[in-house]
């Protein structure tokens, strides 16, 4: 079943700071992160914050194409690295144009600060466009003060704004405790210093493959027992209370499953909008654990599945993993998600079986996007390494 959310996470709120205060959205830590204006600022779990400018939508024309910056900080280092992307799609009719541009310039994209040249954008090994050390630094020094940003290659042009780059920064000082401190971006001489923290282990997921030594389960083939099959079917509405509140449904929470109600009025009006019953599937993880799935939840670009996973030895203990999943298939959950409308922005969540749980291993989102259709960067809030469950972890945490 692939089914995609609705989940646009943002929460309004007023964040005052070491040396301003100003409004902004949402919290580094959750779904978009901290957005001011232009800029967002997003920390996974290791404390490793991303930082991505956009183009000023008002702005982009076009003589004046968007292009974004996305400035990666661990914890406890001087510099941020940075990326570049530059857009090629505000306007159908100049696409092939910009990028013949770009594929016959890939050495020469100039990077201008207040007009003037700081010098090429260079490539990574993997064929990124990266700012150096000396231009990061440029970049950093100015951003307390009114910056134009551009990136040119001919004829072309493309401009990252500048509103929001300090309180992006500031905020960043206050998440990575570096207010007070000589590593601060933007408050150094702030009299409430700060002690300086250290990056966070990456948490180590140990990837159960056991199951995978049965073939027709690796390619979701495998079928329950019809015993059991049947036990299931009988009793699962018995071990999950369909009359709970979560399951009645609420308009202000999208991690509601009331499609599981048949009695609920959206069950009602799907099952003769689509001419279907709305069933439980029962999935075979491994020869002790099932997975019970059914769709929680459907909006105008988006769907949401439940997943409960079963322990044969104690079926009616049964546990939720999501009602918010997409597909199953190797081991994994996956929660795919929209944003936004077609092909604009999405966010994502990962589960991966460890063989006595699915451990969450993922969350992320392309964040605001701003002209890159599917979003510019990968902006997690949670990151792991997951490897075989015979593997030796020597660092990280394990997650079990």
């Amino acid at each position: 079943m692939k089914i995609s959310p609705t989940m646009i996470m943002i929460a309004v709120s007023l964040l005052p700071l070491p040396t301003m205060a100003y409004d902004a959205y949402g919290t580094p830590f959750d779904g978009w992160g901290f957005v001011k204006d232009d800029w967002q600022l997003v920390c996974d779990n290791t404390l490793t914050c991303r930082a991505a400018g956009y183009a000023d939508e008002s702005l982009v024309s076009e003589e004046i194409l968007s292009a974004s910056i996305l400035l990666t900080i661990v914890a406890g280092e001087k510099l941020p690295s940075a990326e570049v992307i530059l857009s090629s799609e505000e306007y159908d009719e100049q696409e092939k144009l910009v990028s013949d541009q770009l594929s016959k310039n890939t050495d020469k994209v100039d990077l201008l600060l207040n007009d003037k040249s700081y010098g090429m954008v260079q490539f990574s090994s993997d064929g990124r466009r990266q700012l150096s050390r000396a231009q990061i630094q440029q970049l950093l020094k100015i951003a307390k003060q009114n910056t134009k940003i551009q990136f040119t290659s001919g004829i072309y042009k493309w401009q990252v704004s500048d509103k929001g780059l300090a309180a992006i920064l500031l905020k960043l000082d206050e998440v990575q405790g570096r207010v007070g401190t000589s590593l601060a971006f933007i408050s150094k001489n702030n009299p409430s210093r700060q002690i300086l923290k250290k990056a966070l282990k990456i948490p180590i997921v140990k990837k159960d493959y056991g199951y995978l030594d049965d073939a027709a389960l690796k390619e979701g083939k495998q079928v329950l027992d019809p015993k059991k099959l049947a036990y299931f079917q009988a009793n699962i509405s018995r071990w999950i209370d369909i009359d709970s509140e979560q399951f009645i449904g609420s308009e202000a929470n999208t991690s509601d499953c009331e499609l599981i109600n048949p009695k609920s009025e959206s069950s009602i009006n799907l099952e003769k909008y689509s001419g279907d019953n709305i069933n439980w599937e029962f999935i075979p993880v491994d020869a002790k654990h099932t997975l019970a799935s059914h769709l929680c939840w459907q909006g105008a670009y988006n769907m949401g599945a439940g997943y409960w996973l079963i322990n044969h030895d104690k079926p009616s203990q049964i546990k939720l993993i999501t009602t918010s999943g997409s597909d199953y298939s190797d081991g994994e959950i996956y929660a795919i998600h929209k944003d936004r409308g077609v092909g604009d922005c999405w966010n994502s969540k990962t589960w991966v079986w460890n063989g006595k749980n699915f451990a969450m291993t993922e969350d992320s989102s392309t964040g605001m996007c701003r002209g890159f259709a599917g979003g510019a960067w990968n902006l997690p809030t949670y990151t792991s390494e997951v490897i075989r469950s015979n593997s030796q972890a020597t660092n990280g945490d394990v997650t079990k």
